[in-house]
């Protein structure tokens, strides 16, 4: 049985005694350089193919995106100079920064029907095809998530048009002002996911979709399940729709905490959940791992390999432990993927790493 088949078996709840693991979520060039016997210098003439064959060589039956690293001149550090994962952002001198002037903005969004009138399907088609088509051909046997994240209905970050407080302050404050901008960001993402859902259908490729936008932090939701309701959700559930169906699994990112909400994104129609933030306010996999659809159906989990606390503060053995645990979950009734709950930054000892998948290899080979 090929990664490949393995990996669609397991996310169609077929028992599999071998657990998959995800791979590409991985933004540490000097592990892939060593574990292909090259220097950093040569890994970066051919990154996504360098990664690729990372993942190939540590044993990886799925790749996510895959979310590429970052090129060491656009990356942050951190307090002690180590480099991060997060990319340098120059704050935009035309950054909307007051409430009032993100609600004025709002009312000046493109209607639905000047969106589709402009949305370019070309573009959009040759860039879905060169992340799913043309990368499921260069992973070979591995099966490839798409990474498209961004293309859910939008929810801007602090790198976008607007300062992040001005955003969230003028969705509270006049949520009326911000309905019509919610509603084109609605129509550009089912526009994407019809291209999306065409290709997929046409090119006979995995039915699978990986997207998300970030509307949680450590806390919870950045804005009330009441105000989500009204202005996020049902653009959400507009979008997916031609992705559902075509019969398309859905799966959301969710590397913050979403427990207040994951069972009202279930009922939105999202399938399975990859990057949970498990903490003591947070959720747990097991408890995830038991929910159910409005189908009756477990949702779908990659996890959960802990990138905040376990892989970068943890010891080999703490990784041991975190992987035995998943797998103890995952063998024998499908649906759960093993993987890290985010990406894999710089920061992460190579042994954390290394320990992570030679240790699932090592629980796979007592089955095989």
């Amino acid at each position: 049985m090929t990664p490949l088949t393995l990996a669609l078996r397991a996310l169609s709840f077929e028992e599999t005694a071998i657990v998959p693991v995800a791979g590409g979520l991985m933004q540490h060039v000097p592990f892939m350089a060593g574990v292909l016997g090259i220097s950093e210098a040569q890994w970066w003439e051919a990154p996504r193919v360098n990664l690729f064959a990372a993942c190939r060589e540590i044993g990886c039956h799925v790749v996510l995106g895959p979310v590429m690293p970052k090129l060491p001149d656009e990356t942050t550090t951190d307090s002690q100079g180590r480099p991060t994962d997060f990319r340098r952002r120059a704050r935009r001198p035309d950054m909307l920064t007051t409430p009032e002037e993100v609600a004025e903005f709002a009312q000046q969004a493109p209607s639905p029907e000047q969106v589709r009138a402009e949305f370019d399907s070309a573009a959009i088609e040759a860039t879905f095809r060169e992340r799913s088509v043309d990368a499921q051909r260069e992973a070979g046997e591995m099966l490839v998530i798409p990474h498209i994240l961004g293309w859910a209905p939008a929810f801007p970050t602090s790198d976008g048009a607007f300062g992040y407080e001005a955003f969230l302050m003028a969705c509270a404050l006049d949520p009326e002002a911000m309905e019509p901008l919610f509603r084109s960001w609605g129509e550009a993402s089912r526009m994407r996911f019809e291209v999306v859902a065409r290709v997929i259908v046409a090119e006979g490729l995995p039915r699978i979709v990986w997207i998300g936008q970030d509307i949680c932090d450590s806390r919870g939701t950045v804005l009330s399940p009441a105000l989500l309701e009204r202005l996020y959700f049902p653009q959400l559930a507009y979008a997916i729709e031609p992705l559902k169906r075509a019969g398309i699994t859905v799966v959301w990112h969710t590397d913050a905490n979403y427990r207040a909400i994951l069972p009202r994104l279930l009922e939105l129609g999202i399938d399975g959940f990859q990057g949970l933030y498990e903490s003591p306010d947070g959720v747990r996999l097991e408890d995830v791992a038991a929910m159910a659809g409005p189908s009756g159906r477990a949702p779908i989990v990659f996890g959960s390999i802990s990138t905040h606390l376990v892989l970068p503060q943890g010891t080999v053995a703490e990784v041991e432990a975190a992987v035995d645990r998943c797998v103890d979950l995952a063998r024998g009734r499908g649906g759960v993927l093993i993987a890290p709950s985010s990406s894999i930054g710089p920061e992460v000892p190579a042994r954390n790493i290394a320990a992570m998948y030679r240790r699932v290899r090592e629980r796979n080979a007592e089955v095989a």
